[in-house]
């Protein structure tokens, strides 16, 4: 069976079409096998500055981000917001701390444009995993890419000023530039908004 023989027309709905389109790089399955899978799956919109995990919250999902852009941050006690990381479509956002501990989450997770969002249970996960092996691929290389993710700014930090920082984001994922408010972007990049703005210029 191809890939894109998956869904035909009259089958797929918009949210359908967007989740095969995200996963059939990493899993094969039929149709029966598809609307079995979609029953663990949550649809549902978010506007733009709505919560998917408010800091302190207690979380046993992952947040799979069909359309839109997604930020995690974390509050100091001065108040100020922290942005540790942007994502977007294809991409999973979560407290991987809160759902392995079942301790309330250090982190905020916020739309910063209107979404399209599916949701999964860490639960549901495991028994599509059980079920079949491709889930656990597909599980380890979302682990793999954060985990590569977050070293990678860590020395991006260390290594490089405010303005290669930006130039290095503006090269690898410049939708984000277009998309993201800039006081996001210049705390996601360890500077103030009026900085960015001058290396902008």
């Amino acid at each position: 069976m191809k890939k894109s023989d998956i869904l035909p027309p009259g089958i797929a709905d918009k949210n359908d079409s967007l989740l095969v389109s995200a996963f059939k790089t990493h899993l094969h399955f039929s149709i029966p096998d598809y609307l079995s899978i979609k029953t663990h799956f949550q649809f549902y919109t978010r506007k733009k500055k709505d919560f998917l995990l408010r800091e302190g919250q207690t979380s046993s999902d992952y947040f799979f981000i069909l359309e839109g852009y997604v930020r995690t941050f974390y509050s100091t006690e001065s108040g100020e917001e922290v942005t540790i990381d942007i994502l977007r479509k294809g991409e999973f956002a979560s407290s991987m701390y809160s759902i392995l501990k079942q301790a309330p989450s250090f982190e905020s997770i916020q739309c910063v444009t209107d979404c399209n969002i599916c949701k999964i249970s860490a639960a549901s996960f495991e028994t599509l995993a059980i079920k079949n092996p491709e889930w656990i691929q597909l599980g380890m290389k979302c682990l793999q890419s954060a985990l590569l993710k977050k070293e990678e700014r860590i020395l991006t930090f260390g290594k490089l000023k405010g303005k290669a920082r930006y130039a290095k984001l503006m090269a690898e994922r410049p939708d984000i530039i277009q998309h993201v408010p800039v006081q996001y972007i210049a705390s996601y990049l360890g500077m103030k908004p009026e900085s960015l703005s001058r290396i902008k210029n």
